[in-house]
């Protein structure tokens, strides 16, 4: 049996997403319900439930607030908030479980199926730390990005990719230190994630950092040389832009 709270200060919210959980994870059995980081502080440690829906806005102060409270988090979070496109962004760059009011069932399904298979262990802390200096860090080219594959999850900044490379379905993170980490998530997301980062797309399967680039070439033809001694070539279609 998983036990699980719901930190949100509207009781609609809290009772709806009850009613969800019952309907769809029979497994799951809701604990308590807090609305504000003190109630919700004094539950989580007194019933030390294995999942938190924690709403990000609160009656006393912001859900990171809450974590802030635990020096260790001993429990799966699964972020909800009523903001959209940044926060989205940020919960992106972070690999932070996240649902959008209103919760959409299958988005529900989604998050807690991918909560529960994860092992606690999983930088949960991290990331959750690297959410809170992306939300501080909007507007900025340089964040933090989560990137998790089946050895863990890898926090890395914006400024040390050097580039990233399209195989298959997944990815390909080129970084400055020479390693090399690769994620079952398409270029495609990355670069709508990175191009307010200062990430170009060179090539159908090419997204490079400005930064890092040393060189580009235009004949015989086009290919940008990075400084770590990669040559990426350059798209007919892209030449012009690059």
């Amino acid at each position: 049996m998983v036990k699980a709270v719901i930190v949100d200060d509207e009781i609609h919210a809290r009772e709806s997403l009850s009613r969800m959980l019952n309907v769809y994870y029979p497994s799951i059995t809701v604990i308590g319900k807090a609305e504000s980081i003190k109630s919700a502080y004094d539950l989580i440690k007194t019933q030390c439930p294995d999942i938190v829906f924690l709403d990000m806005q609160l009656t006393d102060g912001h859900g990171f607030d809450l974590l802030k409270m635990f020096e260790n988090i001993p429990f799966k979070v699964i972020i909800i908030s009523a903001y959209q496109e940044y926060a989205v962004k940020a919960f992106k760059f972070s690999a932070v479980d996240y649902l959008l009011k209103p919760v959409d069932p299958d988005d529900l399904v989604k998050a807690v199926d991918i909560a529960l298979a994860q092992a606690l262990n999983d930088k949960q802390q991290e990331r959750l730390n690297a959410l809170i200096e992306n939300t501080r860090n909007i507007g900025k080219k340089d964040k933090l990005l989560a990137l998790r594959n089946s050895d863990g999850t890898y926090i890395v900044n914006t400024s040390e990719i050097v580039r990233c490379e399209s195989d298959n379905n997944a990815t390909i993170f080129y970084l400055v230190d020479g390693n090399q980490v690769r994620v079952n998530r398409t270029l495609k997301e990355f670069d709508e994630m990175l191009n307010e980062c200062g990430f170009l797309r060179c090539h159908q399967s090419h997204l490079v950092n400005q930064r890092h680039i040393e060189k580009i070439s235009r004949f015989p033809s086009s290919l940008i040389t990075m400084n770590n001694g990669d040559v990426i070539p350059v798209s007919f279609r892209k030449r012009k832009s690059i």
